[in-house]
Protein backbone atom coordinates (compact mmCIF):
# COMPACT_ATOMS: atom_id res chain seq x y z
CA UNK A 1 0.00 0.00 0.00
CA UNK A 2 1.48 3.26 -1.18
CA UNK A 3 1.62 6.23 1.35
CA UNK A 4 -0.37 8.62 -0.05
CA UNK A 5 -3.36 6.63 0.26
CA UNK A 6 -3.32 5.91 4.29
CA UNK A 7 -5.81 7.78 5.82
CA UNK A 8 -4.64 10.47 7.51
CA UNK A 9 -5.38 13.87 8.29
CA UNK A 10 -4.04 16.70 10.01
CA UNK A 11 -4.42 19.71 11.71
CA UNK A 12 -2.15 22.47 12.55
CA UNK A 13 -3.32 24.87 14.93
CA UNK A 14 -0.03 26.67 15.57
CA UNK A 15 2.04 25.19 18.12
CA UNK A 16 -0.51 22.32 18.41
CA UNK A 17 -0.34 19.69 15.69
CA UNK A 18 -3.35 17.08 15.60
CA UNK A 19 -2.40 13.62 13.18
CA UNK A 20 -5.73 11.70 13.29
CA UNK A 21 -5.19 7.87 11.94
CA UNK A 22 -7.73 5.69 11.30
CA UNK A 23 -8.30 2.57 9.36
CA UNK A 24 -7.79 -1.12 9.59
CA UNK A 25 -3.93 -0.96 10.25
CA UNK A 26 -2.08 -4.79 9.29
CA UNK A 27 1.52 -5.13 9.14
CA UNK A 28 1.74 -4.15 5.33
CA UNK A 29 0.65 -0.89 6.19
CA UNK A 30 3.29 -0.35 9.05
CA UNK A 31 6.37 1.16 6.78
CA UNK A 32 3.73 3.65 5.17
CA UNK A 33 1.95 4.65 8.00
CA UNK A 34 5.72 4.94 9.95
CA UNK A 35 6.42 7.11 6.57
CA UNK A 36 3.85 9.48 7.11
CA UNK A 37 3.95 9.68 11.22
CA UNK A 38 7.94 10.64 10.96
CA UNK A 39 7.28 13.34 8.11
CA UNK A 40 4.35 15.30 10.09
CA UNK A 41 5.83 14.97 13.60
CA UNK A 42 8.73 17.21 12.59
CA UNK A 43 9.63 20.52 14.36
CA UNK A 44 10.93 21.68 17.79
CA UNK A 45 8.94 23.03 20.34
CA UNK A 46 5.51 21.58 19.17
CA UNK A 47 2.99 19.53 21.01
CA UNK A 48 2.27 16.45 18.44
CA UNK A 49 -1.39 14.92 19.80
CA UNK A 50 -2.18 11.43 17.38
CA UNK A 51 -5.66 10.57 17.10
CA UNK A 52 -6.59 6.88 17.01
CA UNK A 53 -9.64 6.74 18.13
CA UNK A 54 -10.40 5.18 14.73
CA UNK A 55 -7.74 3.13 13.97
CA UNK A 56 -7.92 -0.24 14.00
CA UNK A 57 -4.02 -1.68 14.78
CA UNK A 58 -3.81 -5.84 13.37
CA UNK A 59 0.04 -6.20 14.26
CA UNK A 60 2.11 -5.63 17.76
CA UNK A 61 4.45 -3.38 15.46
CA UNK A 62 2.90 -0.47 15.81
CA UNK A 63 3.55 -0.21 19.35
CA UNK A 64 7.14 -0.38 18.34
CA UNK A 65 6.70 2.50 16.04
CA UNK A 66 4.84 4.47 18.58
CA UNK A 67 7.86 4.19 20.67
CA UNK A 68 10.06 4.81 18.26
CA UNK A 69 8.09 8.19 17.61
CA UNK A 70 8.00 9.12 21.39
CA UNK A 71 11.64 8.99 22.00
CA UNK A 72 12.93 11.13 19.01
CA UNK A 73 9.69 14.00 19.48
CA UNK A 74 11.19 14.04 23.31
CA UNK A 75 15.00 14.17 21.65
CA UNK A 76 13.75 17.38 19.68
CA UNK A 77 11.99 19.09 22.92
CA UNK A 78 8.25 18.19 21.27
CA UNK A 79 5.39 15.97 23.30
CA UNK A 80 3.54 13.41 21.95
CA UNK A 81 0.10 12.79 23.34
CA UNK A 82 -2.18 9.64 21.98
CA UNK A 83 -6.12 10.71 21.57
CA UNK A 84 -8.78 8.20 22.08
CA UNK A 85 -11.04 6.78 25.10
CA UNK A 86 -12.11 2.78 23.27
CA UNK A 87 -11.81 0.19 24.92
CA UNK A 88 -10.01 -1.35 22.07
CA UNK A 89 -7.23 0.85 22.05
CA UNK A 90 -7.24 1.14 26.06
CA UNK A 91 -6.23 -2.43 25.28
CA UNK A 92 -3.54 -1.94 22.86
CA UNK A 93 -1.78 0.06 24.94
CA UNK A 94 -2.39 -1.47 27.93
CA UNK A 95 1.12 -2.28 28.75
CA UNK A 96 2.30 0.86 27.98
CA UNK A 97 0.07 3.07 29.88
CA UNK A 98 2.15 4.24 32.05
CA UNK A 99 4.66 5.12 28.93
CA UNK A 100 2.51 7.38 26.63
CA UNK A 101 0.45 10.17 28.06
CA UNK A 102 -3.15 9.39 26.77
CA UNK A 103 -6.86 11.57 27.04
CA UNK A 104 -10.05 11.33 25.76
CA UNK A 105 -9.73 14.73 24.07
CA UNK A 106 -7.16 17.52 22.93
CA UNK A 107 -9.40 20.10 25.63
CA UNK A 108 -8.93 17.13 27.70
CA UNK A 109 -5.70 17.76 27.77
CA UNK A 110 -5.51 21.47 27.64
CA UNK A 111 -7.27 20.90 30.79
CA UNK A 112 -5.12 18.41 32.62
CA UNK A 113 -3.08 20.69 34.88
CA UNK A 114 -4.73 19.58 37.95
CA UNK A 115 -5.49 16.25 36.90
CA UNK A 116 -1.84 15.95 36.83
CA UNK A 117 -0.85 17.04 39.80
CA UNK A 118 -4.03 14.79 41.89
CA UNK A 119 -2.51 12.21 39.32
CA UNK A 120 1.06 12.45 40.72
CA UNK A 121 -0.26 11.96 44.79
CA UNK A 122 -2.18 8.77 43.54
CA UNK A 123 -5.69 10.87 43.10
CA UNK A 124 -7.47 9.29 39.95
CA UNK A 125 -10.44 10.67 37.96
CA UNK A 126 -11.87 9.46 34.91
CA UNK A 127 -15.85 10.41 33.87
CA UNK A 128 -17.01 6.65 33.71
CA UNK A 129 -14.74 5.81 37.33
CA UNK A 130 -15.44 8.50 38.95
CA UNK A 131 -13.06 9.58 41.60
CA UNK A 132 -10.23 6.46 42.68
CA UNK A 133 -7.61 6.71 45.36
CA UNK A 134 -4.46 4.30 45.59
CA UNK A 135 -4.59 2.31 48.81
CA UNK A 136 -1.52 4.62 50.08
CA UNK A 137 -3.17 7.79 49.60
CA UNK A 138 -7.15 6.43 50.70
CA UNK A 139 -4.97 4.93 54.18
CA UNK A 140 -3.33 8.82 54.36
CA UNK A 141 -6.64 10.48 53.73
CA UNK A 142 -8.93 8.20 56.16
CA UNK A 143 -5.50 8.94 58.71
CA UNK A 144 -6.00 12.72 58.11
CA UNK A 145 -10.03 12.11 58.39
CA UNK A 146 -9.28 10.18 62.13
CA UNK A 147 -7.55 12.96 63.16
CA UNK A 148 -9.26 16.02 62.26
CA UNK A 149 -12.29 14.26 64.38
CA UNK A 150 -9.92 13.56 67.25
CA UNK A 151 -8.94 16.94 67.45
CA UNK A 152 -12.16 18.19 66.77
CA UNK A 153 -13.89 15.93 69.65
CA UNK A 154 -10.87 16.74 71.84
CA UNK A 155 -11.87 20.73 71.24
CA UNK A 156 -15.89 20.52 71.97
CA UNK A 157 -15.60 18.01 75.28
CA UNK A 158 -12.81 20.74 76.46
CA UNK A 159 -15.23 23.57 75.35
CA UNK A 160 -18.10 21.78 76.95
CA UNK A 161 -15.89 21.49 80.57
CA UNK A 162 -14.68 25.33 80.12
CA UNK A 163 -18.94 26.24 79.97
CA UNK A 164 -19.31 23.78 82.67
CA UNK A 165 -16.95 25.19 84.93
CA UNK A 166 -17.89 28.49 84.35
CA UNK A 167 -21.63 27.55 84.95
CA UNK A 168 -20.27 26.38 88.36
CA UNK A 169 -18.49 29.69 89.54
CA UNK A 170 -21.54 31.67 88.36
CA UNK A 171 -23.67 29.16 90.66
CA UNK A 172 -21.34 29.63 93.50
CA UNK A 173 -20.96 33.36 93.21
CA UNK A 174 -24.54 34.06 92.96
CA UNK A 175 -24.77 31.92 95.94
CA UNK A 176 -22.18 34.04 97.75
CA UNK A 177 -24.37 37.06 96.92
CA UNK A 178 -26.99 35.60 98.55
CA UNK A 179 -25.73 34.45 101.89
CA UNK A 180 -23.82 38.45 101.68
CA UNK A 181 -27.02 39.53 101.49
CA UNK A 182 -28.68 37.24 104.17
CA UNK A 183 -25.92 38.46 106.31
CA UNK A 184 -26.03 42.60 105.87
CA UNK A 185 -30.07 42.10 106.53
CA UNK A 186 -29.01 39.99 109.63
CA UNK A 187 -26.05 42.42 111.04
CA UNK A 188 -29.14 45.09 110.11
CA UNK A 189 -31.25 43.61 112.37
CA UNK A 190 -28.81 43.46 115.20
CA UNK A 191 -27.88 46.97 115.29
CA UNK A 192 -31.55 48.05 115.36
CA UNK A 193 -31.60 48.17 119.22
CA UNK A 194 -27.77 50.40 119.26
CA UNK A 195 -29.95 52.46 117.50
CA UNK A 196 -32.67 53.27 119.70
CA UNK A 197 -30.12 53.00 122.36
CA UNK A 198 -28.51 56.62 120.42
CA UNK A 199 -25.06 54.32 120.49
CA UNK A 200 -25.41 53.59 116.87
CA UNK A 201 -26.41 56.87 114.34
CA UNK A 202 -24.99 55.62 111.13
CA UNK A 203 -24.18 51.99 109.73
CA UNK A 204 -21.18 53.49 107.87
CA UNK A 205 -19.04 53.50 110.88
CA UNK A 206 -19.37 50.01 111.00
CA UNK A 207 -17.12 49.52 108.08
CA UNK A 208 -13.73 50.50 110.21
CA UNK A 209 -14.12 47.41 112.18
CA UNK A 210 -15.44 44.64 110.18
CA UNK A 211 -18.84 42.83 109.77
CA UNK A 212 -20.26 42.64 113.69
CA UNK A 213 -22.22 39.00 114.48
CA UNK A 214 -24.65 41.08 116.75
CA UNK A 215 -25.14 44.12 119.05
CA UNK A 216 -22.92 42.41 122.12
CA UNK A 217 -19.65 42.23 120.58
CA UNK A 218 -20.49 45.77 119.39
CA UNK A 219 -20.81 46.99 122.82
CA UNK A 220 -17.56 45.00 123.91
CA UNK A 221 -15.89 47.04 121.11
CA UNK A 222 -17.11 50.05 122.65
CA UNK A 223 -15.80 49.40 126.13
CA UNK A 224 -12.34 48.57 124.42
CA UNK A 225 -11.92 51.84 122.82
CA UNK A 226 -12.95 53.81 126.07
CA UNK A 227 -10.26 51.71 128.00
CA UNK A 228 -7.81 52.74 125.21
CA UNK A 229 -8.65 56.59 125.77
Amino acid sequence: MRADLIDIQVEDHGDDVEISLSGSLSRVHLPAVREKIEMLTKGPGCFFFLNLQRAHFKADEYLDLFLEVLDRIKAQNSALILIFDSEEQKAYFDKYKNIFEIYESRSAYKNSGMRKQLSQIGVHYGKKTGLRLTPSVAIALAILIVGWSITLFLIVAAQGRDIADKHAQIIALQSQKDRYIREIDKLESSIGPLRKLGVVQDTAMLSSFGIIQDWVSYLEYLENSRREK
